[in-house]
């Protein structure tokens, strides 16, 4: 068992001072807080709280082919060719999330579902979590995607994938990792995410709803 990396003896070093809340909607709060750092500096610091977990699954059928699903992403004006992906309700577990996400994006249901990886997108800027899960034994379902979704769907050979990804062809977030993870995975570097990670993650999120 992997011994846990230190973490220093002092206090964290902020002291928060004041809050205020600039902006709010369903899906994110924008705050800024006015802070104190014990050297004696003060300043401000603007966070974007989500309020829904952010899931990936790296879908790989039979025939090692990667789903991939293709979407116009608003914020960057750009098509982009992504591993399906969803936001999922406090209450709502990762796993859960994630297998309606890939009905509703896909129409595909899994045999076999593995947690790959939990990690913070952007820890300077959000307090965002993200899950990345491997599923397998792929077959069709019945699911029905948002209005507004105009999605295309399509499997790419996992290796060509990797390649598109140095290539700068798939940029985002959680294809990368996922697709990345995915490989140490198979080749047996990364074991799979533990249980406990799981278990604090969903307990942390439904006490807090």
């Amino acid at each position: 068992m992997l011994i846990p990396l230190p973490i220093p003896e002092n206090p964290n070093p902020y002291r928060l001072i004041a809050t205020s809340e600039i902006y709010t909607s369903p899906w994110i709060t924008v705050r800024e807080d006015t802070f104190c750092h014990r050297q004696g500096a003060q300043g401000i610091y603007s966070v974007v709280a989500i309020k829904h977990q952010a899931c990936g699954v790296v879908a790989i059928d039979g025939e090692n082919r990667l789903v991939l699903v293709g979407q116009w992403r608003y914020p960057l004006g750009e098509y982009s060719w992504e591993i399906p992906e969803g936001g999922g309700s406090p209450t709502e577990s990762p796993l859960e999330c994630m297998k309606r996400e890939l009905a509703e994006e896909c129409q595909l249901q899994a045999t076999s579902w593995k947690p790959l990886s939990y990690f913070r997108p952007s820890n300077s800027k959000t307090d965002e979590e993200a899950f990345i899960f491997l599923a397998e034994g792929l077959s069709p379902c019945y699911g029905r995607s948002e209005n507004d979704e105009e999605l295309m769907v399509r499997r790419e050979p996992f290796d060509e994938c990797l390649e598109r990804i140095s290539s700068g062809e798939l940029t985002d977030g959680l294809t990368v990792t996922g697709i990345s993870v995915a490989q140490a995975y198979k080749k047996g570097i990364l074991p799979p995410l533990s249980n406990e990670v799981q278990d604090r993650f969903y307990k942390k999120r439904v006490d807090s709803a």
